[in-house]
């Protein structure tokens, strides 16, 4: 320890049961706020809508050997929607075990993501410590202490804490980080167990996500320049580590195949670098690509000193298109440029600087569109792994410029800390569900055509169960107007055509209704959704025009488009049936009412109807007949059908 300070720092510094309480606990009070929260955004791709999570333990064979999205999507191909598709088992795993205990229980979940976030802080220390202690015997545990506690604070974390998909991002970088310390335990050890344990530790951090590949290379360099490893003990890790990462691409290439990344989507919100001349998607070219990738880069740099304001969009075309020599991208490319060779000409001097570029610069080269297209601009969530290399860098930069002034260091560290501690506690609540999300990032990503589009899906959702039709259409106007938003941004964003259709669709206004799903459908032919509201909209159009203006033909002709896309729609058959009967078809009628009573057995309104045919027909007493099974079904089919039992 340090003399000539107070014992209270002292403590703070140097006391390892203090560090590893207070970084749990401080976990836990940073994301407390989160666990009244409902799940959110893609929790529903990786939980409530996954049918191998809902499996629970019996799910976790479909898990290992299936696309991550395939339990989401359930059909062969759209899984793949994004380039590479997804191999991410490990937290799916995770989430399925806690299905099986708990049930659909957002709380538990939420609680289980703070615990894992809260381990990795402590995680992080005792390597960080483990890693110090010979090379910085005085300064080894502080720092480690420092790092990990800036780490744990900072905002930019909230996207994967507070949103339980985000626990793939938390998993990479704990197994990342557990590899690395059971590497330091080998080489004191030398033990095969704890080779063997940083081998499948790491496999395990891969089969969270991909970029914990960036380890393969940050653990051996920082074995050699700072633990001082130069000799067979730094071979048989690096092959350890390598044999892990073979294993998981043979892994990975089983299930998404050996070309992962050789299609491209056509749709600027899975590819970014698409612009639409004459209504077709071109690729841009190389200076308005790596404009934007430079735009990017330097988002990264500002948010993680500056994190604010934030935003779970960055789909186009929040990002600006700015060319390549805009400010930002020449800004961008000189300072990482700085980097790399300040990392280079200090990995001898000061390697913790290098070590820190390392752990920055490696896993955001991953995630940033310049070796293959990840389908978005940039996230937050990218940050994760990469923000341990900024706390590692800003750790020795106050160790380094007040190494014999602790206080100093503990006065300039309590304000930052606590900054980010309440940007942390007062964007959590943003979390809370989609609306709240959508409506609070919505003024910060303006020109988000997702985030428009978003914003009138949730608004949509609660129309099917609201009766009041000015209710309906106010609801309606303010969605209408976010996707004229979205459209205007996007013109060829087929899934705001696809919701403007059903805005249409609920205000009754079916003739448009059903040129918005025609288009969506002459763009994306095997689009479902459009398929079937398309339907829907035909079937209405019919029985809209039938009562309005009692037009049969003209209804039925709707009614038999709508039957030729679905012969199974009870709906549609009821319609046909009343529209052949009102035109006298007595016998294509009764057909129809029978085929709704194929399908449903116990449909009172069919017998019902088959009751009034037969009465038209003068078919009395089987009239009386279905009737009365009619009232057996249902005793309130008279009252329904404005009619009197006789």
């Amino acid at each position: 320890m340090t003399t000539g300070i107070p014992s209270f720092i002292q403590v703070f510094f140097y006391d390892g049961k203090f560090h590893k309480l207070f970084l749990v606990l401080f976990s836990f009070l940073l994301y407390v706020n989160t666990l009244g929260h409902e799940f959110v955004l893609d929790d529903g791709i990786v939980i409530t809508e996954n049918k191998f999570v809902k499996s629970g333990i019996s799910g976790i064979p479909n898990i290992l050997t299936k696309d991550s999205f395939y339990g989401f999507f359930k059909k062969e191909g759209k899984e793949k929607l994004v380039a590479g598709g997804r191999y991410r088992p490990m937290s799916l795993i995770f989430f399925a075990i806690l299905y099986q205990l708990f049930g659909e229980d957002s709380q538990i979940f939420h609680f289980f993501s703070i615990l894992a976030y809260g381990l990795l802080g402590l995680i992080i220390y005792s390597t960080l410590k483990s890693l110090l202690k010979n090379y910085d015997p005085s300064f080894g545990m502080p720092l480690a202490f420092v790092t990990s506690l800036i780490f744990i604070a900072h905002p930019i974390h909230t996207e994967c804490v507070a949103n339980i998909k985000g626990l793939d991002e938390i998993l990479a970088l704990l197994f990342s980080m557990l590899s690395f310390y059971f590497s330091l335990r080998y080489f004191d050890s030398q033990k095969l167990t704890d080779l063997l344990f940083s081998g499948a530790l790491l496999l395990f951090g891969l089969l969270s996500k991909e970029n914990a590949i960036s380890y393969v290379f940050i653990i051996p360099c920082a074995s050699y320049l700072i633990y001082n490893q130069k000799n067979k003990s730094l071979f048989w890790l690096s092959a350890s580590l390598c044999l892990a990462t073979i294993i998981f691409v043979i892994m990975r290439s089983n299930i998404l195949g050996f070309n992962p990344f050789s299609t491209v989507s056509k749709e600027l919100m899975n590819n970014p670098f698409l612009k639409y001349q004459n209504g077709i998607a071109t690729p841009m070219d190389f200076g308005e690509k790596f404009g934007i990738i430079g735009y990017t880069l330097y988002e990264y740099i500002r948010l993680l000193f500056f994190p604010h304001p934030l935003t779970h969009d960055y789909y186009p075309k929040q990002i600006p298109t700015l060319g390549l020599w805009s400010i930002q991208s020449i800004l961008c490319y000189l300072c990482y440029s700085m980097i790399l060779f300040y990392a280079w000409i200090k990995r001898n001097i000061n390697p913790e600087i290098t070590i820190s570029a390392l752990c920055f610069m490696l896993p955001l080269g991953l995630v940033s569109n310049i070796l293959f297209p990840i389908g978005t601009n940039m996230g937050e969530r990218f940050l994760f792994m990469p923000s341990l290399g900024f706390s590692i860098f800003i750790s020795y930069l106050l160790f380094k410029y007040f190494r014999l002034k602790l206080n100093i260091i503990f006065y300039i560290l309590c304000p930052l800390i606590l900054g980010y501690a309440i940007a942390t506690f007062v964007r959590n609540p943003a979390w809370h569900d989609n609306e709240t999300l959508f409506k609070t990032d919505a003024k910060t990503s303006v020109n988000s055509a997702k985030i428009h589009n978003g914003i009138a899906g949730i608004l949509l959702e609660k129309v099917p169960e609201m009766k009041d039709t000015a209710a309906i259409r106010s609801i309606t106007n303010i969605a209408k107007k976010e996707l004229d938003i979205a459209l205007k941004i996007h013109p060829l964003y087929m899934e705001a055509n696809l919701q403007l259709g059903n805005v249409y669709f609920f205000n009754k206004n079916y003739d448009e209704a059903i040129l918005q799903y025609n288009k969506v459908l002459k763009s994306l032919p095997e689009d479902e959704d459009a398929f079937k509201n398309l339907q829907y909209a035909l079937r209405e159009k019919g029985r809209q025009i039938a009562m309005l203006t009692g037009n049969v033909p003209l209804a039925k002709d709707y009614l038999k488009q709508s039957l030729g896309m679905n012969p199974d729609d009870v709906e549609a058959t009821m319609l046909m049936g009343i529209a052949e009967g009102s035109t006298g078809n007595t016998e294509e009628a009764i057909k129809y009412f029978q085929k709704v009573l194929v399908k449903e057995p116990k449909n009172a309104q069919a017998y019902f109807n088959l009751g009034i045919t037969y009465k038209n027909a003068n078919q009395i007493t089987k009239s009386d007949s279905f009737f009365n099974q009619a009232f057996i079904l249902d005793s309130k089919i008279y009252e329904k059908n404005g009619a009197d039992k006789k």
